[in-house]
């Protein structure tokens, strides 16, 4: 597992530019993060990785740390409003429901216990998402300081990092849709992404009693029709097989053009 994703020499479709304006009024600006924490296992639920994309979102991966630097360790602010504009909890008369605010306080009650993981050859990496976590009742807001050990992974990242338009995650309703969004984002140059179901499972979470038949229903299928619906990414897999059992997965796509909205 130490280079579980594989490009591949195919003709590049283009995807969307990150920088490209947006139109219809969504959630602007990008996530960025080093290769190998984009193709990790996060361990966070929806709400928190709905916090920590916004987090990301904050900072310019381009600068040092030490511009956000405040008591020795990164620290960003992440409001209701924005977790209810990627959430697309907004209601049509502009207003942050309390759904919002309640998403945000449950997402930063249990942060501090999240670890993301993956594999260096033989060395298995754990590390937390964050130093620690505060939100602020009745203001609305939560104070995010990245764990000291995350910030090399978000930060003067050389070519080795993953970004993509955090629009595109607005309104996911699944976390394997998010997941696998992360994922695909990893080729968005090539519109090609080749994984061995083993890591597949690890960097989706799926659980282990899942065969592959659950795989496919609820993280693949599923997450397939929310991106096609909700990110405008035209998405089409395949199964590669060794004897009778599925051993790695192939997924190509592209985004397709906007809907016009109806005026």
């Amino acid at each position: 597992m130490s280079n579980p994703v594989h490009t591949s020499d195919q003709v590049a479709v283009r995807v969307q530019s990150d920088t490209d304006d947006d139109s219809s009024g969504g959630i602007g600006g990008c996530v960025t993060m080093s290769r190998a924490l984009a193709v990790s296992a996060h361990g966070l639920t929806l709400n928190e990785a709905r916090v920590m994309m916004l987090a990301c979102r904050s900072i310019d991966p381009r600068c040092s740390p030490y511009k956000y630097a405040k008591d020795g360790y990164v620290k960003v602010r992440v409001t209701a409003d924005e977790f209810a504009q990627l959430a697309a909890m907004v209601g049509d008369d502009g207003r942050t429901p309390t759904a919002a605010y309640e998403g945000l306080k449950a997402a930063c009650d249990r942060l501090f216990e999240r670890r993301a993981s993956w594999r260096e050859g033989k060395k298995q990496i754990r590390l937390a998402w964050v130093w620690k976590s505060t939100y602020h009742d009745g203001e609305g807001w939560a104070e995010i300081c990245f764990s000291p050990d995350m910030t090399r992974h978000l930060f003067m990242l050389g070519e080795k990092f993953v970004r993509y338009r955090l629009e595109l995650a607005r309104g996911l309703r699944s976390l394997y849709s998010a997941n696998l969004l992360r994922l695909l984002m990893t080729q968005k140059d090539t519109g090609f992404l080749a994984i061995t179901l083993e890591d597949f499972r690890h960097a989706m979470e799926v659980p282990e009693t899942y065969r592959f038949a659950d795989i496919k229903r609820y993280a693949i299928l599923a997450p397939i029709k929310e991106l096609s619906e909700k990110a405008d990414l035209e998405i089409q897999f395949s199964e590669c097989k060794r004897g009778r059992s599925v051993y790695s997965l192939r997924f190509v796509f592209v985004q397709t053009a906007q809907q016009s909205l109806p005026l």
